[in-house]
């Protein structure tokens, strides 16, 4: 239960950020995150469309999409078996819709059931992650779960405000982490 009490702890503490401090500290964070996407000529970018208050990358996707001609690909939970799976937009405004838990997914017309991709990156949300990578989400599993059938050649990559940085979470063995953590102050390599 100790990791719903921190789910619980870090998702009120991230309710309680300002607009301003979203908006800043997203942009650095996503400049960072296209900064080293670009570096390393990261075709293939799955990445999550943010709700809330999560680092904002709906902005960057559309530059992906129509300046750095990136194939993206993004997450959603196909309910009937309990699964995220993952699908390539090349329109933001089109190829999305209100889904689950009412966040930003694929049009029906392009889901589809495949199950992995040849991805380069995987951008992963997180309430609060650790120094070693590990990380809470909110609850589901789908992240670990998607991460398990991925190659280990696929960069993982955490994104996330440097408050949301603990020095260790509690971990269970099917707790997969993320290979770097961006924030707005530091990018930290996971020692293990």
């Amino acid at each position: 239960m100790l990791k719903e009490k921190l789910r619980k702890k870090y998702r009120n503490k991230r309710q309680s950020l300002s607009s301003t401090i979203i908006s800043r500290n997203s942009s650095i964070i996503t400049n960072k995150l296209d900064s080293y996407i670009l570096k390393n000529n990261y075709k293939n970018i799955m990445i999550f469309v943010s709700f809330r208050n999560e680092i904002y990358t709906h902005d960057l996707i559309k530059k992906w999409l129509i300046e750095r001609d990136k194939n993206i690909f993004v997450p959603y939970i196909e309910n009937d078996i309990d699964q995220m799976k993952i699908s390539q937009i090349k329109d933001f405004e089109k190829d999305l819709e209100r889904g689950v838990y009412n966040i930003l997914e694929p049009t029906e017309k392009i889901k589809n059931n495949n199950e992995v991709y040849d991805l380069d990156i995987i951008v992963v949300p997180g309430l609060v992650f650790s120094k070693d990578g590990y990380r809470i989400g909110y609850g589901g599993g789908y992240y670990d779960k998607f991460l398990s059938k991925v190659s280990n050649e696929v960069k993982k990559v955490g994104i996330v405000y440097s408050d949301f940085v603990v020095n260790d979470l509690p971990v269970d063995e099917y707790d997969l982490p993320v290979d770097l953590i961006m924030t707005e102050k530091e990018t930290i390599f996971p020692k293990r």
